[in-house]
């Protein structure tokens, strides 16, 4: 089948996707047929009808070309060189309407690229081998005509289920908040080769299939309309590094949800406001489930939440499928996670199946550049290059192109443009924009001196593929952006080397915003960020420099006066004391802002950590707690964040008093110390499962007792003065397996043992570190494991490693049955998922092969003999092949790894393509 035109037939998993589609829409639809096409349009027009047409039917003729605009032409039994095909194509903006296609079998690579740039497609078969592809690709139900809306004009009244045109209200929302997708979507045209360079002001890309279908795309896709799954409330997100393409594959689901799927589909506007009686009155009419795409969630989390509460209350199902980068959703989207969890999507580096599709594309588009003289298998393989495939797809794709590193080719181009005003309003827009903050004109004239008007009609030019413009639709204002905020940090950066170049920078941009304005108010909020600002100043004072300028400028901002503090105790020359005074001042603002209390405790933890005696250490952790319980909000990740690294610091503070002369009383409260971090840090890990800076304190810990000699000694005597629980083994266990090894651990959790002979913490920690060694002792690691929890305790950890353990040495019926009473005993949410990474026992299971027993629209089972009932697999588990080629009874080969209800599969791959 002809590569270069076959996706646009539906994938096995769209057919499916769109037998639910079609089935809802057509069980719930009473719409009647108005102008029916019958009557108003020859549909299948011969040469002999064109040319009676045009001489004698200009109205019908016109109204083709209007419809033109708004739907797929396919041209069959014409020559390329036809003059009413070329008059329809002449007459008709390209850049206005879908992709046409033609049917011709003698087309060649010069036709075939002459007529993509009129937006027309060659199909290289003859009449016969046409129908026979669609045949074989869409199924008698899809080939049905689909009712006629009742007002073309209006797309979105198609959902509706009566003749009502909608409140004003919900008009205007359409208008300058929301925007409807459809087949039809207007946009700007762009040029491939700036689509490539990672400019793209719209929709061009999509319609113009500039993109590839990727992996996670697809698969949030289908998630988001999976009707059968999907109940009330539905909220995805996708996760990626900045230019990994989160944007491109949010439009490509998008689109492919309302063109391909005929789903009610909306996209948040970048200056869009979300109301919700909109989305009450737009179920009202339509009784469907509206999915709203929101791109940088960051910016309207709090919007998001109100939405998502608002229609949970009034139970109206809605789906939102957002994107953001994973630390901005950390940073921002705190309560949002909270009461709104998502499931998560990653979109990581290519396959070799999304290279293929790229490599085509720049192929296609003649945007190959440097790897033009290469063979395909070698483009390819560079995408796929270990040090490629780990950097954005946008820096990927200029340097395999352009032959150079991307730093290199951005600052080309900054150095290109002229006049040097031009130039200086390039960087000013990327200052600006490094932080994902949009230059309004305003803020531009009022920074740069020059009228809006000047700028547009004498210096915009000079900066067009480079500089895109984004109009507000309320305020009517003009915004402007690089074509990526990582494009403007390396502009920034390699115009303003120094921190005296840098500081002077953001002084031009600060003094020249009036914060009167809220739009300039925004974008002093957003490029004064305190982290970013202290790794990217190394002398502080030209750092503080940019703080003393915003606080003048804005000097009732209480968010101002917290970054300050943020900036000066991350820096390393900060100054605490200052600091304290900032984030004092910025709660003297706004009193009740947990995160400016937050901050205040942040900050005498710090301070307690350089105080000069213990007792003002001791004092300012006092203060730190204080502050802490004065934050009402239940499991706050900040907050328990904070409780854990003050035991950490004590733990670590009581470790340097230490001596070999320390009493048995001080040894046995730093043991206690310790003993209160580790437990503190266990619960708040179960609380935020998915919060990696609490992973990251308890490595701190470890790390600063496993280096210290005296943490060993402390222990050591710890264990001597009678300890009065069995921790203390474990925890110089841990130290002693860091420092000389497992067989130095298990010597100590067998003298621990020796104490406490029933203890089941001992047991559990001696089999894990029997179960990591290189040769297992099976009999005793199966010993300590059912030593490690009686019949009616809770320890269920130690049940499911018993469990694992047992799959391994082959009890697979002893170990199917624990995991059945795992399952059914069970807190909720134990162990729901399959871990991303290998535990002490799947780190030994080899690789198993088995055949597919039966496969569903996301998932399926693999029956194989190691296993008495058949083991579940996701869609996304499998490797090197599409999951629309997996067939029931293929052969499979997999690994295992573990949740509550037993193995789950991982690493799929179809035995023959191996």
């Amino acid at each position: 089948e002809p590569p270069n035109w076959t996706p646009i037939l539906p994938s096995t998993s769209k057919i499916q996707t769109l037998r639910h589609a079609h089935a809802r829409r057509m069980a719930g639809s009473s719409r009647k047929w108005q102008e029916g096409v019958g009557v108003a349009l020859t549909l299948v027009l011969s040469h002999e009808h064109y040319h009676r047409l045009k001489a004698n039917r200009t109205t019908l003729l016109e109204r083709l070309k209007h419809w033109a605009q708004h739907s797929v032409i396919i041209f069959v039994g014409y020559r390329l060189a036809d003059a009413h095909i070329r008059s329809l194509i002449y007459d008709i903006d390209p850049g206005r309407r879908p992709q046409w296609y033609i049917v011709a079998p003698g087309a060649d690579e010069h036709d075939r690229k002459f007529w993509l740039t009129k937006n027309v497609e060659i199909i290289p078969e003859k009449f016969g081998g046409f129908m026979s592809l669609l045949e074989r690709q869409i199924p008698a139900l899809f080939r049905s005509l689909p009712p006629r809306t009742p007002h073309e004009s209006d797309p979105v009244r198609k959902f509706f289920r009566t003749n009502s045109a909608g409140s004003d209200r919900l008009v205007q929302s359409l208008a300058t908040d929301l925007e409807l997708i459809h087949s039809g979507i207007s946009f700007e045209e762009v040029p491939p080769s700036l689509f490539y360079s990672g400019y793209d002001n719209g929709w061009c890309g999509i319609v113009r299939k500039y993109d590839f279908q990727r992996k996670s795309g697809e698969k949030i896709l289908y998630d988001a309309l999976d009707g059968a799954s999907i109940t009330g409330q539905n909220f995805l997100l996708l996760h990626g590094h900045g230019g990994s393409g989160k944007t491109v594959s949010l439009r490509r689901a998008a689109y492919d949800a309302a063109s391909a799927l005929d789903e009610p589909v909306l996209w948040l506007k970048e200056a869009g406001a979300l109301h919700p009686e909109v989305f009450e009155e737009l179920y009202d009419l339509t009784g469907l489930r509206w999915v709203l795409f929101v791109d940088h969630v960051a910016l309207h989390a709090e919007a998001v939440r109100h939405l998502l509460d608002r229609m949970k209350s009034k139970s109206i199902p809605i789906t939102i499928v957002a994107s953001e980068r994973e630390s901005d959703w950390s940073t921002y989207c705190d309560k949002l996670e909270r009461s709104h969890p998502p499931e998560i999507y990653w979109l990581r580096g290519l396959n070799e199946r999304e290279a293929g599709d790229l490599v085509d594309l720049l192929d296609r588009h003649e945007c190959l550049g440097m790897l033009q003289a290469k063979p395909r298998q070698e483009r390819i393989a560079a995408f796929l290059d270990q040090d490629r495939s780990d950097r954005q797809l946008l820096v990927a794709l200029h340097e395999l192109t352009r032959g150079k590193p991307f730093e290199d080719i951005v600052q080309e181009e900054y150095q290109r443009v002229q006049p040097d005003i031009a130039r200086r309003l390039y960087l000013d827009v990327a200052t600006m924009h490094q932080f994902r903050v949009t230059a309004r004109a305003g803020a531009i004239s009022r920074i740069s001196g020059i009228r809006f008007e000047d700028f547009q009609e004498r210096f915009f030019a000079p900066l067009r593929g480079m500089v895109r413009v984004i109009r507000d639709r309320y305020t009517g204002d003009h915004g402007y952006e690089t074509r990526h905020s990582r494009v403007a940090s390396i502009v920034f950066g390699t115009s303003c080397p120094t921190d005296s170049e840098k500081s002077h920078q953001f002084a031009r941009i600060i003094t020249g915003l009036d914060a009167g304005y809220s739009s300039d108010k925004m974008i002093l909020e957003g490029i004064c960020k305190g982290r970013t600002l202290s790794s990217m100043f190394s002398d502080v004072e030209h750092g503080r420099e940019i703080f003393i300028a915003a606080f003048d400028a804005a000097p009732r901002s209480a968010f101002l006066y917290q970054q300050g503090a943020i900036f000066e105790y991350t820096h390393p020359s900060g100054c605490l004391d200052r600091a304290q005074e900032l984030a004092e001042m910025a709660r003297s603002i706004d009193d009740n802002n947990h995160i400016y209390i937050h901050t205040l405790a942040e900050v005498a933890r710090r301070k307690a950590n350089n105080a000069d005696s213990p007792i003002r250490a001791d004092q300012l952790r006092a203060q730190a707690r204080t502050y802490l319980n004065e934050i009402w909000i239940k499991n706050d990740a900040r907050k328990d964040l904070t409780f854990c690294n003050l035991l950490i610091d004590e733990a670590l503070d009581h470790l340097k008093i230490m001596s070999e002369e320390s009493k048995d009383f001080e040894v046995i409260e730093f043991d206690s110390k310790v003993d209160a971090a580790v437990d503190r840090l266990k619960r708040a890990q179960q609380d935020h499962p998915s919060e990696a800076e609490f992973s990251a304190a308890e490595a701190r810990l470890w790390q600063k007792l496993g280096e210290s000699e005296l943490a060993e000694s402390s222990l050591e005597k710890a264990i001597r003065a009678r300890p009065r629980n069995s921790g203390v083994f474990v925890r110089l266990a841990r130290i002693k397996i860091k420092k000389a090894g497992l067989e130095q651990g298990i010597v100590t959790l067998k003298e621990g043992l020796e104490k406490f002979p029933s203890d089941k913490a001992l047991h559990f920690e001696l089999a894990k570190v029997h179960l990591a060694s290189d040769e297992v002792d099976a009999s005793i690691a199966q010993y300590c494991l059912r030593s490690s929890f009686s019949a009616e305790d809770h320890n269920f950890d130690a049940r499911f490693l018993l469990a694992e353990f047992l799959f391994w040495q082959g009890e697979v019926d002893e170990a199917k049955s624990l995991f059945d009473t795992i399952d059914k005993r069970a807190p909720e949410g134990f162990r729901s998922s399959a871990p991303s990474a290998n535990d002490v026992v799947t780190d030994k299971l080899g690789q198993f092969a088995g055949t597919v027993q039966s496969r569903k629209e996301r998932f399926f089972f693999i029956r194989f003999g190691g296993y008495p009932v058949a083991v579940f697999a996701h869609m996304s588990s499998l490797r090197e092949s599409e999951y629309e080629d997996l067939r029931e009874g293929q052969p499979v080969k997999f690994r295992l790894r573990f949740n509550r209800k037993g193995p789950v599969a991982y690493d799929v791959r179809i035995a023959s393509s191996m």
